[in-house]
């Protein structure tokens, strides 16, 4: 079971669902990520490929301020919203059950943290990065999780991080 691992929902457990197209991020890798970012306070997130959403609520318990999910899959959206009635409730928090695509192509919101956990081998970094990078606040952060590859053309505003087989890559926007 998944564990939100510190702020406000610490140890809060979140519903999960058996499904070979879901990988939840591990507590390993979510305390990583979160180290790295540091304080969320009053922050904008917007969570892609949200799945049962631990990414978000880890964000929201760490004190973001807004959060928006974007999850296609309906099985999936249906414990997503389970977990956001069991923990999270009064949260300032935006739903849609659409492609990550479909969302971008009618989004106008600005976020200060953008999360994308895709289906591993199916987006490319690059690809997305470019497609997002004008939802991002000055200073705003991609954090994308994705199987270990080698990235080429790697900016100076971009930072990796391995765990086994997973690779993080962060990229600020100046």
């Amino acid at each position: 079971m998944i564990s939100i691992i510190a702020g406000k929902y610490k140890g809060r457990k979140l519903y999960q669902i058996d499904n070979s197209n879901l990988r939840p991020t591990q507590a390993k890798v979510r305390k990583s990520i979160f180290d790295i970012l540091g304080s969320l306070e009053d922050k904008k997130v917007l969570d892609l490929y949200s799945g049962v959403g631990s990414l978000g609520i880890e964000s929201l318990s760490r004190g973001a301020s807004y959060l928006t999910f974007v999850e296609k899959n309906s099985s999936i959206f249906k414990i997503l919203l389970k977990n956001i009635r069991k923990i999270c409730p009064n949260e300032d928090i935006r739903l849609h059950r659409k492609s990550v695509e479909k969302f971008l192509s009618l989004n106008n919101d600005k976020f200060d943290i953008i999360f994308a956990d895709p289906p591993y081998g199916e987006y490319d970094f690059f690809d997305l990065k470019k497609n997002i990078s004008k939802f991002l606040n000055p200073n705003g952060i991609f954090c994308m999780e994705m199987k270990k590859e080698k990235l080429n053309d790697i900016e100076d505003n971009i930072r990796i991080k391995h765990y086994g087989n997973t690779q993080v890559v962060f990229w600020t926007l100046n």
